[in-house]
């Protein structure tokens, strides 16, 4: 068991991770249910693991530099089990100058597009509809 710990604290330790990403690995780790259940429990008190740290990294790199949307941001962080406050709270948090500037330099890797070709693109990225519209003047 203090093996496993060491391990999940090291990977902890070398980037952000959430308790589901932490609980995949334990699993391929071969630890067993009360294990894992232990090893998370101490990894949050002992704040390897914090569900609103972890939100604001993912949101914030991923809106960032792989130019995703919000409502990808979102169901990535739900898919990973994180609490809502926590991913609401990150995606409020994220500068919405920097957000359309980032949503305009997206939608401009499909120029000699048609208009309906990089609002699909956008949406598939994850943006808001309304922005959509209002960036490329629909």
């Amino acid at each position: 068991m203090d093996e496993l710990r060491h391990k999940a604290e090291a990977y902890c330790a070398a980037a952000e991770h959430c308790p589901f990403e932490v609980k995949e690995k334990l699993y391929q780790w071969g630890a067993e249910e009360k294990q894992i259940a232990a090893i998370l429990a101490h990894l949050q008190e002992a704040n390897y693991t914090n569900a609103e740290r972890y939100c604001a990294a993912f949101t914030n790199d991923k809106i960032k530099y792989q130019g995703w949307g919000r409502i990808k941001v979102k169901m990535m962080l739900q898919y990973k089990r994180l609490p809502e406050d926590a991913i609401q709270k990150a995606l409020d948090s994220f500068d919405e100058i920097e957000y359309k500037r980032i949503l305009t330099k997206v939608a401009s890797k499909k120029k000699g597009a048609t208009w309906e070709q990089v609002a699909r693109f956008l949406i598939q990225r994850g943006f808001e509809y309304d922005l959509i519209r209002e960036i490329i003047k629909l």
